[in-house]
């Protein structure tokens, strides 16, 4: 009942409104631009005019007189071209170096680990194979990897030094008991 008596209320003190309003012609007495841009929608008319403002104090109206002209405009933009340019390339340098290590570097990686684990301590490589899921590999799983590798390390570090004291003697692979120190003898010339 309210909003009856609030519609014929609005009917009563806006006569113009009701369903089938015609537009209301308005002119302007006054012509603000030069160009024709009457065949543009104004959306917002405070940017139209605020581009147009730019565009006649940059002297706009000519390609002699371009805005590119301005030689603190040129820089600005070869700025942020470069920046988009060098982001750009970072995301796709990044992106490759994903996939490189993921197609190619981490599968090595689990390969030669199996190998060093199997040959070192047998049954090892099998126990964390056992903690995969279904249709999972080592090299699917980096947390298992990155594991079995820290129990690995110290290892693969030990045998290495044993295979060098045994191919080049005693004092070449000096350990960190010693203080880690190498006997060099050096030649006068």
């Amino acid at each position: 009942m309210v909003a009856v008596l609030l519609a014929a209320l609005s009917l009563l003190l806006l006569p113009g409104s009701h369903a089938f309003v015609h537009p209301v012609m308005q002119s302007s007495a006054v012509v603000t631009s030069t160009t024709s841009l009457s065949a543009l929608p104004e959306f917002n008319p405070f940017l139209l005019a605020d581009g147009l403002s730019a565009a006649t104090r940059y002297g706009g109206s000519g390609f002699d007189n371009d805005v590119f002209a301005d030689p603190a405009v040129t820089s600005a933009l070869s700025t942020l071209r470069t920046f988009f340019i060098v982001l750009t390339a970072a995301a796709f340098g990044l992106t490759a170096l994903a996939y490189i290590t993921a197609a190619f570097i981490v599968p090595k990686a689990a390969e030669q680990l199996e190998n060093d684990a199997k040959r070192l301590r047998p049954g090892l490589w099998e126990e964390y194979e056992a903690k995969l899921e279904d249709n999972q590999t080592m090299a699917n799983r980096p947390d298992l990897l990155q594991e079995l590798g820290n129990i690995m390390q110290p290892i693969i570090t030990a045998e290495y030094e044993r295979q060098a004291e045994e191919k080049f003697g005693p004092k070449a692979g000096a350990k960190k008991e010693d203080g880690g120190v190498i006997d060099v003898e050096v030649e006068d010339k």
